[in-house]
């Protein structure tokens, strides 16, 4: 299902036009962030800035928004930026890896960004192994960002022509970061490792990344305590043993002090 990509359909086609003219620029960012439960969410951020919206003023009363709010999205209002363009944030709160799944194959179809993503979880609960696969990859050029259905409408990608003569780079305009934070430490990534997190910028050349990426979470507290535990109860047998013991001793003494003396 691809929620996103028909919504914003029509940011895609001014990101289009956005190519024959040099300051113009969409930028979009997908955050997926999961926390050591499973539970989590996915956010995506776009801005398109302040040349597209003065060639677009309508461009946030344009935006429908009532689909993805009944497929699970929180969508804010269209926030104006503070250099006068606008952005649009959606947040997609998950339960569990099954649910990142279909929050990350909401935002977009199958030309791209986001291909094949999958998170997968193993371990036990304070010692688990985070995985993350797929691929980043813009197929088709200016297509990539047109639902099919205008697409089919058209014909081909609104500009297509114009770009192409014009020999324009679609990555001048257009830019897609993808960023994931997973339980516990890094173990190994293809992206560009921050603090908790890793990163990786979308190629727009038709290209692709691997975003293989593992994690290890050790739930130190947890572990800590659940030593703590079985220390707690060990010391516990061993004081009721020892009290057993003090008992039978305390017992016995008194027994023999009330025995009579034996006569020679």
């Amino acid at each position: 299902m691809t929620f996103l990509k028909g919504r914003f359909a029509r940011l895609g086609v001014v990101a289009c036009a956005a190519l024959l003219l040099t300051s113009c620029r969409v930028d979009q960012s997908v955050s997926l962030t999961v926390e050591p439960n499973g539970s989590g969410e996915v956010t995506v951020v776009i801005t398109a800035n302040k040349d597209i919206v003065a060639k677009a003023p309508n461009l946030a009363a344009d935006l429908r928004t009532d689909d993805l709010v009944e497929a699970g999205w929180e969508v804010t209002k269209p926030v104006k930026t503070k250099t006068g363009g606008l952005t649009v944030t959606l947040v997609r709160p998950f339960r569990n890896p099954a649910e990142a799944n279909i929050a990350l194959s909401q935002v977009n179809g199958p030309k791209g960004p986001l291909h094949e993503m999958v998170v997968t979880r193993s371990g036990k609960d304070t010692n688990s192994q985070w995985s993350l696969a797929g691929r980043l990859e813009v197929s088709g050029g200016l297509e990539a960002f047109i639902d099919d259905a205008g697409l089919e409408l058209v014909g081909a990608a609104p500009y297509l022509a114009n770009v192409q003569e014009a020999g324009l780079d679609l990555g001048d305009a257009v830019g897609i970061t993808f960023t994931a934070a997973l339980p516990g430490t890094i173990d190994q990534s293809t992206g560009v490792k921050g603090e908790g997190l890793v990163s990786w910028a979308v190629p727009m050349d038709g290209s692709k990344i691997d975003i293989a990426t593992t994690t290890t979470n050790v739930d130190v507290v947890s572990s800590i305590s659940r030593v703590g535990k079985v220390l707690l109860l060990g010391l516990l047998v061993l004081w009721i043993a020892a009290t057993l013991v003090l008992l039978l001793l305390v017992g016995n003494a008194r027994q023999r002090r009330s025995r009579p003396p034996t006569r020679l």
